[in-house]
């Protein structure tokens, strides 16, 4: 027989069924928008069963939060930050998708480990192709890298919005090795050099002995969504080599894009 709940486990106990009480009201508030894109407040409350005040206060949380928004005529419908997500997702698997067979070719190629990354809000996600045999990752892995220090860091940052580059800058700047680049100014050099040249380079900031080269990819309304990195030793020595194959993999990656979304 199991023994009685301590008051400890009944206070754990209480709080978890209210919250999923909370949980369940949202969820099935929200799961109303899977059959019509908007609903009145009538509706919700129709196809939901939950009192009209607790279904007026969750509601009201919802829009505040923009997992819901008012349409012009009064109705709801789900939120950017819903829709964002959902995006976010759908891109996400696309490159996965597209980027994989790319990743493996260039790899072969130029002998290289070859990357794609995209900017979270923190670092950059990314899968990789490594030497060999191996499969290229995928974003499941939730393998991530500094994006200062990085070269497909650097190709992100130089074509995103200046208030996201504000806010990486706001975090600091985290040495790794000695040639980390440490000073603000320093590292808006490097983004404008970046953006001129449309190549990121990174000499021995995140590893002691290792330098990438990284280019900017484009989805079909010409924003920079990822960029594809290749590791090598030495990068200023070897980017006449591998400029033109790393240039041509970002120029496919970025029709490939425009042509999925906007078929």
């Amino acid at each position: 027989m199991r023994p009685p709940l301590t008051d400890s486990e009944k206070t754990v106990t209480k709080s978890t069924a209210v919250d999923a009480t909370v949980v369940g009201k949202t969820a099935a508030i929200l799961l109303t928008f899977t059959h019509g894109a908007a609903h009145s407040f009538t509706e919700i409350v129709a196809a939901t069963g939950l009192p009209p005040s607790t279904a007026h206060r969750l509601i009201a949380q919802l829009t505040a939060c923009a997992l819901l928004e008012r349409t012009t005529h009064g109705d709801y419908r789900i939120g950017r930050t819903v829709q964002s997500i959902g995006a976010a997702r759908g891109l996400t698997t696309t490159l996965e998708s597209l980027a994989s067979l790319l990743l493996q070719d260039l790899s072969q190629a130029l002998d290289v480990e070859a990357r794609l990354g995209v900017l979270t809000p923190h670092d950059v996600a990314f899968i990789e192709k490594a030497h060999g045999h191996r499969p290229v990752t995928t974003f499941a892995h939730g393998t991530t890298v500094p994006a200062h220090a990085t070269a497909m860091g650097k190709a992100l940052l130089a074509f995103s919005a200046p208030s996201v580059v504000d806010r990486f800058l706001a975090r600091g700047l985290p040495a790794y090795t000695p040639h980390t680049i440490r000073s603000q100014a320093h590292f808006r050099r490097a983004l404008a050099m970046t953006q001129r040249s449309r190549v990121a380079v990174a000499w021995r900031e995140l590893e002691p002995d290792r330098g990438a080269l990284a280019v900017p990819v484009s989805d079909g309304t010409g924003q920079v969504v990822a960029a594809i990195e290749i590791r090598v030793d030495r990068p200023t020595a070897e980017l006449a080599r591998v400029h033109p194959t790393l240039t041509v993999a970002g120029h496919r990656l970025t029709r490939e894009l425009s042509l999925t979304f906007s078929s």
